[in-house]
């Protein structure tokens, strides 16, 4: 049988993911903290982390080419000095020939996330949210009841519950008729993989699989805008794209928005109520106290703290820059890992203007986990862990929940 393009394509992209593994681990093996961040298996990353941090300002990853940083001040001035873009001088990712994605996946530059942050803020910002919008808060407590089990059952808190609430929560907010929404819901959980694709290839099959998801998913952001639009004003904006577009938010803009909630909530939002829960369960007291809306916000607000949504940040250096005492060269590749932020006041400390690349989702994911912690403190006031939870291997930037059996 002769050889065809895809069967080329396709031998490719596995030849380009395993020689980015390969590297990885081998750096791994010869003691590269960042490269055993990247390598990301099931245990905890935070004594990779500590090492990071223990070489002061800035670790070099020389195998990797990559300049690390966990220090809070120099966290703080990559991501908010113009002279490092979130993609390279030429516009494209740093590890593109490496880490391939869906030609799809948002690369967006930093001043053109900044922008979309501001014209999304005042329907998506936390404010906006807290005062209302979209009926976010609402929208969440209910579908949290349709997803709560009854008492004496046992499930599993991340398939049966956070997952399919968070997915739910986002195309509700996005406007996706209901009917919709199951598929939509298997869409965006395909998805995940292309956010740790970013700085750990997955496999050939999750690989090809959660690009063709995200692919879907952009199209269906691309049907619902126009929909919206060919609507117009007619009905209630009770939906974020209906109150962008009345909002003069331009129809591209909206959809650019509408691609970074649905994939930069769903997960995130997942693995924040799982390891919220998680917490208050292993403190005495903890979990009854979370049924008051201020104890469940505290919770999540510190969970993010610790473990945040987004662990690891990518820039690139557009000219030459000297920084904590050292230079970084024009197309220097730099990551942040948002451990740095700990030591830094607010509770979403490194989520400014120039913060994480989907940090327009963190709103919504805040709120989503508050709502669901509260919520089933609420409602299950005897929950218990019964198993261990398992984190899901390749997952540097998310350190998302494959399991976590619970009883009600």
């Amino acid at each position: 049988m002769p050889t065809t393009a895809t069967d080329d394509a396709t031998r490719e992209l596995g030849r380009r993911l395993q020689l980015s593994r390969a590297g990885q681990w081998f750096a791994g093996n010869q003691g590269d903290p960042y490269a055993l961040i990247l390598r990301a298996g099931t245990d905890h990353p935070a004594p990779y982390e500590d090492l990071v941090r223990a070489q002061g300002p800035w670790f070099r990853s020389d195998r990797l080419g990559t300049w690390v940083t966990a220090d809070p001040a120099t966290a703080t001035a990559v991501l908010s000095d113009p002279r490092f873009g979130t993609l390279d001088r030429a516009g494209g990712r740093p590890d593109a020939d490496l880490l391939p994605l869906s030609a799809a996946f948002p690369g967006h530059e930093r001043a053109e996330l900044a922008r979309l942050r501001a014209a999304a803020g005042p329907v998506l910002g936390h404010t906006a949210l807290a005062e209302g919008s979209c009926d976010a808060s609402g929208a969440a407590r209910r579908l949290l009841r349709r997803h709560l089990p009854a008492a004496g059952t046992g499930f599993d808190l991340v398939a049966d519950l956070a997952r399919p609430f968070a997915a739910g929560l986002v195309l509700r907010i996005l406007g996706v008729p209901e009917g919709d929404r199951e598929a939509a819901a298997g869409l965006l959980a395909r998805c995940a993989p292309q956010l740790d694709g970013r700085f750990t290839p997955q496999t050939l099959a999750v690989a090809r699989d959660s690009a063709t998801a995200v692919e879907e998913v952009a199209g269906l952001v691309r049907e619902l805008v126009a929909a919206r639009r060919a609507k117009g004003r007619a009905g209630t904006h009770d939906d974020a794209v209906g109150r962008l577009l009345e909002d003069g938010v331009a129809p591209r803009d909206v959809e650019r928005v509408a691609l970074l909630l649905a994939l930069g909530v769903p997960e995130p939002a997942a693995t924040a109520v799982t390891g919220t829960v998680l917490r208050l369960l292993g403190r005495p007291g903890a979990w009854e106290a979370a049924e008051r809306p201020p104890a469940a916000a505290e919770a999540v607000d510190r969970t993010l703290r610790e473990e945040p949504a987004f662990r690891l940040e990518s820039r690139v250096a557009h000219e030459d820059v000297e920084l904590a005492g050292r230079r970084v060269p024009a197309d220097g590749h730099v990551v942040v890992l948002a451990v740095a932020g700990r030591d830094l006041p607010g509770p979403d400390p490194l989520g400014g203007p120039d913060g994480p690349h989907f940090a327009l989702a963190l709103p919504l994911v805040r709120l989503a986990a508050t709502t669901a912690v509260q919520a089933m403190a609420a409602a299950l006031p005897g929950l218990s862990a019964a198993g261990p939870a398992l984190t899901r291997p390749r997952s540097p930037v998310l350190r998302a929940y494959a399991r976590c059996p619970v009883r009600a």
